[in-house]
């Protein structure tokens, strides 16, 4: 099965951004710009890159023991959320409400491979395409 690293990459890009940020005033602090900077990048950046990991490793795990996909998709016009039938391996199936936004911007589909965060909510491990 396709393993996601999807985290990974968002945390060592978040981290470098950090690192910068902090890199340049500790670097302004002591008068040496470039290597505050240099530091802070590489640290943000590794610092970054093990927290996404480990969350991929979570994420990668669930999706090996629940499998969760999805099944059917049904748009709720009155509140501008969509109804969401996922399934797990077992075929135990569970309706999930996503709001429109979220739905617009990770552009879920029948068969999209998902899991659940920490609140309950969906977030696509990968695309159908990706497998």
């Amino acid at each position: 099965m396709k393993k996601t690293n999807k985290n990974t990459s968002m945390g060592m890009a978040l981290g470098m951004c950090f690192g910068i940020s902090i890199g340049t005033a500790i670097g302004s602090t002591f008068d040496n710009m470039t290597m505050g900077t240099s530091l802070g990048l590489c640290i943000g950046m590794a610092i970054g890159l093990v927290l996404g990991s480990q969350k991929d490793k979570e994420v990668n795990k669930q999706v090996e023991e629940e499998g969760y996909s999805i099944k059917d998709i049904k748009k709720n016009e009155q509140k501008e959320e969509y109804l969401i039938t996922i399934a797990n391996k077992l075929g135990e199936e569970s309706v999930v409400i996503v709001p429109k936004g979220q739905m617009e911007e990770e552009n879920f589909e029948i068969d999209d491979v998902v899991f659940l965060d920490d609140e309950g909510l969906i977030e696509q491990a990968y695309d159908k395409e990706d497998e």
